[in-house]
């Protein structure tokens, strides 16, 4: 048990740098500018002036200390209440955490928010650490323009000089939500592991009692079920137990976001597309790296065919290499991202009644709405839970089949597909 819990801690720290690592936001980027041989004063003044037109998707419902900004935020201003925009103002990535806003007077409002800090690799400037304040975005893009650098749809920093080059390494929210999150578990199971090495032989207690049935669930029920070596009977479980500390760390890892992203902190982590590949990466490569002499010869050489019939299930396994890994992916960004629509998508609705046919049907809606909007919040709670396990238990199920080896012979036919060859209790 010690063991588990020793390897655990350990891959924590790995399983955390490699998805931060895997991040778009934290991937080096290049953007080299073309084509700015006019002044660079001239064309400040011109970029400005085109991020008039797409002031809309900026935050322009908050003062600036301008004249001209109140003009150009009054005229801007979305007429009602947005659902668009709030609903992509949670789901997508940004490069401040907002947490919520203050009302200012005159129907705007000032956002409650961690800047995060910009750090910016220039050819031609080097490493450079800085932030960006303002209440909106048209008031960002121009501190960035008067560094000499752009802010593109993604929220990534750009050049504006010709030939120069920017890698851009910031910290986005996500990033630094996966951190937290990365930084919870080593603090929980760092303490359930020397509570366990300190209190061995008796009966656990505090979290320790709450957490190691699952813990043994998952190396049991799940890890030992899938990866069992029937091939090694003095020790069937030695690979399963090896793989037990990745397994623990994907779906704590995943279950912990689930749960984070049901605060009120503006948390979506495991709604982020990057995110879910970046975890599907991870068993991907164990997948190939652990696949079998057997696994590799139904790809490229199915046994028991005809040569023809060989040719065509080339391309068909080649596909399925990356399809299973890929439903991994989408299941878990689909229905977590679900999750929070819906629940956004409730509350909206007192707003939309409200502006549509008054405070009164607002107020009437609001029981209704609000009702729901629990029942799917505790829906939520179990689904995060689920979905942890499910990742969990394909991942253990795909690198079982992956290890899985045949006896062929010369009745070996089509039907004895390596997906037909599951592991024992993969089906449960």
């Amino acid at each position: 048990m010690r063991s588990v819990f020793g390897g655990f801690v350990r891959i924590c720290g790995v399983f955390g740098l490699v998805l931060v690592l895997s991040l778009p936001n934290s991937v080096v980027a290049q953007d080299v500018a073309e084509g700015l041989d006019e002044d660079p004063t001239e064309a400040l003044l011109q970029e400005l002036d085109s991020t008039d037109h797409g002031a809309a998707h900026a935050d322009t419902a908050h003062a600036t200390p301008h004249a001209e900004g109140h003009a150009e935020a009054a005229h801007a201003e979305p007429e009602g209440f947005n659902v668009q925009e709030l609903l992509f103002h949670h789901l997508i990535d940004t490069h401040d955490w907002h947490f919520f806003d203050v009302p200012a007077g005159n129907g705007h409002y000032h956002p409650v928010h961690l800047r995060l800090p910009w750090i910016v690799y220039s050819s031609q400037k080097g490493l450079e650490v800085f932030t960006l304040s303002g209440h909106d975005q048209h008031e960002l893009e121009a501190q960035a323009h008067a560094r000499g650098y752009g802010i593109d749809h993604y929220g990534k920093l750009h050049a504006l000089a010709k030939g120069e080059t920017v890698i851009d390494f910031s910290i986005s929210k996500l990033v630094l939500q996966l951190l937290l999150v990365g930084l919870m578990l080593l603090w929980v199971f760092g303490s359930i592991a020397k509570a366990a090495q300190r209190r061995a032989g008796q009966a656990p207690k505090g979290a320790q009692s709450l957490f190691e049935p699952i813990i043994l669930f998952i190396r049991d029920e799940v890890a030992r079920v899938n990866l069992r070596d029937p091939h090694r009977p003095s020790n069937p479980y030695h690979y399963a137990d090896r793989m037990t500390p990745y397994l623990l760390t994907a779906f704590f890892f995943i279950w912990f976001a689930n749960l984070f992203g049901l605060t009120p902190l503006n948390s979506n982590i495991a709604g982020n597309i990057a995110f879910t590949t970046a975890l599907t990466l991870c068993t991907f490569l164990l997948i190939q790296f652990n696949g079998s002499r057997d696994y590799w010869q139904h790809i490229f050489w199915y046994p028991g065919v005809a040569t023809p019939i060989k040719f065509l299930m080339l391309p068909v396994e080649l596909i399925g290499i990356f399809t299973k890994p890929l439903a991994l992916a989408v299941r878990l960004f689909a229905n977590i991202t679900g999750g929070h629509i819906a629940v956004l998508a409730l509350i909206s609705l007192i707003f939309i009644i409200t502006e549509k046919l008054g405070p009164g049907a607002g107020w009437g809606i609001s029981v209704m709405s609000v009702l729901l909007t629990v029942v799917v919040f505790m829906l939520e709670m179990i689904v995060a839970i689920v979905q942890a396990y499910i990742f969990t238990l394909l991942t253990a199920v795909f690198i079982g089949m992956a290890r899985e080896r045949h006896a062929h012979d010369d009745h070996h036919g089509p039907s004895h597909d390596t997906h037909t060859h599951a592991p024992h209790g993969a089906a449960h």
